[in-house]
């Protein structure tokens, strides 16, 4: 392998990464915000409910255990506030990609990408543990949109069904 195509390829792989970890934030920052926008629609509707006493008294207590339930969830593992740092993370790594277009193809160094990579780690080193599943389908789009073909790793059950356990 020679020079240039050494270069290439660590620039190819820091392209990978930050478009990844771009992509994982974007679908993380989704399914935190559809968690909480879920809980205040469910939480309404069933405080409708038990307010407006249509119901039995056992249709009322059901839905008082739901409202607490869902809202103490929701207190608890702050999904807004982890919808609003994906927003915060994906925005660095979204700069960090910008970074990498704006040296552009040719005009890279091994000092740029000592930088990049310095950077990408730099943003990792306060990020949460990621979801395995999650991170792998982002990687699989992150290599096709960059043109590559991925390994697949996941099996068909984790290829197409969502991922409910997002930390």
């Amino acid at each position: 392998m020679t020079d240039a195509e050494y270069l290439w390829q660590r620039r190819h792989d820091i392209k990978v990464r930050a478009l990844t970890n771009r992509i994982y934030y974007q679908e993380r920052q989704r399914i935190f915000e559809w968690r909480e926008s879920f809980i205040k629609a469910a939480s309404i509707l069933a405080g409708s409910i038990a307010f407006a006493k249509i119901s039995s008294p056992e249709i009322i207590q059901w839905c008082t255990a739901f409202i607490t339930a869902a809202s103490t969830a929701s207190l608890v593992f702050g999904y807004g506030n982890k919808a609003r740092d994906s927003v915060k993370r994906s925005a660095e790594w979204a700069q960090l990609e910008r970074d990498i277009e704006q040296v552009g193809e040719r005009g890279f160094t091994e000092d740029h990408i000592n930088h990049w990579f310095a950077r990408a780690n730099d943003i990792e080193a306060g990020e949460p543990a990621a979801h395995r599943i999650l991170f792998e389908r982002c990687y699989e789009r992150a290599v096709e949109a960059l043109g590559g073909t991925a390994e697949i790793k996941l099996n068909i059950f984790n290829r197409h069904f969502p991922p409910l356990l997002v930390p």
